[in-house]
């Protein structure tokens, strides 16, 4: 009976402790949960997010949850989504691209879908100088088998990437705060360095200084999207036809409904987006939000600003347009990566535990070892005539 009372207390203590675990993995709003890698919300401009209810009050676990088939999606006969297996991933630079990317190609390797590579670089399309043309076949590795996925860098050529992809292939890009990501690439390409600028506010004195317009912190996003000297009075027209060419733009800054709203139009499952940061850069100037910079910034880069606040607004028609099921994906979501990074830490706790263990172990046998091959030649003295003579104590 002892035993059984024990095998009981400790099958309750199991489970309230399994249950305290799920509410604290799935409790409290998603923008002051504890999984702090994902972006907190940025307003950019004068663009006014308003979040529905359900993303501020529902936040229990779905039994389950949505396949994201929807009106504007292929769907067959019995509306079941067909999972999207052609992609091509505009991997825009400093926007969290790299872990988008790894997202990508670890769907590609359980799916065993096969990445385009570059010809001339690891890190993108680009030409024997490593100068970045339009994109087009020539620049890609040389493989009889047909690519699925291209996720490396590139110039954004419509025509170059339909001699590659077929029809069918979703095109997605992502884009970030513009003066959040002129930050990033301050730092990532050391500009300040570069540029011999010794200021004590080096992000202020580059901005102020009219001769460093024509570098990189121009318009980035319009060379990327292969527009690189776009008229001002073209934005609109330039813009809408990348909206036509692009069924879906993420944002950095509402990474986790980016991500859901991809997983949906991808027809994938949520494990399927389950992510960890990848180079993510830690620099004194990153939380610095002084909006005269910004201004000036805005200025330089106009074309930035007028494309992120046109697809921050048309990420949020498409999360509408979702409906409610889209917020009990998005639950889900967190909780999830929530419950991994849990059980990551964890399992790091448990990896170092037993690694000081096993040294600990190692070294102790190490020491008995020495001891006793020391006490075996303890009384042993080499001669000096080559001989060894027992010594007696």
């Amino acid at each position: 009976m002892a035993n059984l009372s024990c095998r009981a207390v400790c099958i309750m203590s199991v489970s309230a402790l399994a249950i305290l675990l799920w509410f604290w993995t799935t409790k409290g709003d998603f923008h002051t949960n504890r999984f702090h890698d994902i972006p907190r919300p940025r307003k950019a401009g004068n663009v006014k997010v308003v979040l529905p209810s359900a993303h501020n009050n529902d936040r229990s676990m779905p039994s389950s949850f949505g396949d994201g088939c929807n009106q504007k999606r292929e769907c067959s006969s019995n509306d079941t989504c067909q999972p999207k297996k052609n992609i091509v991933f505009l991997k825009v630079h400093k926007c969290a691209s790299t872990t988008v990317t790894a997202v990508l190609r670890k769907y590609a390797a359980a799916n065993n879908l096969v990445i385009a590579h570059p010809k001339y670089s690891g890190a993108g399309f680009c030409d024997r100088r490593c100068i970045y043309p339009p994109f087009r076949k020539e620049l890609m590795n040389n493989s009889r088998a047909k690519p699925n996925m291209l996720l490396n860098h590139i110039v954004y050529n419509e025509e170059g990437l339909a001699e590659v992809f077929p029809p069918d292939t979703f095109y997605v890009a992502i884009l970030r705060e513009p003066f959040a990501a002129f930050k990033s690439y301050f730092s990532y390409f050391h500009l300040a360095k570069r540029h011999k600028i010794t200021a004590k506010d080096p992000i202020k004195y580059f901005l102020e200084n009219r001769h460093f317009l024509k570098t990189v912190a121009n318009n980035t996003y319009a060379a990327e999207f292969g527009v690189p000297n776009p008229d001002t009075r073209n934005y609109g027209k330039i813009i809408r036809h990348i909206d036509s060419k692009f069924q879906l733009v993420m944002i950095t800054d509402y990474f986790a409904e980016s991500l859901v709203l991809l997983k949906r139009y991808l027809c994938w499952d949520v494990k399927d987006i389950l992510y960890e940061s990848r180079q993510v850069n830690h620099y004194s100037f990153k939380d610095l939000e002084d909006p005269v910079l910004r201004q000036i910034h805005r200025k330089w880069s106009p074309f930035n600003y007028a494309i992120y606040d046109y697809f921050n607004k048309t990420l949020w028609r498409k999360i509408q347009q979702e409906g409610e099921s889209f917020y009990k994906d998005l639950n889900t979501f967190i909780s999830m990566l929530n419950l991994q990074k849990v059980t990551r830490k964890n399992s790091k706790k448990a990896t170092r535990k037993n690694s000081k263990k096993a040294t600990r172990k190692n070294s102790k046998k190490a020491t008995r070892k020495n001891s006793k091959k020391a006490t075996s030649k303890k009384g042993t003295k080499p001669c000096d005539h080559g001989l060894t003579m027992i010594q007696y104590y």
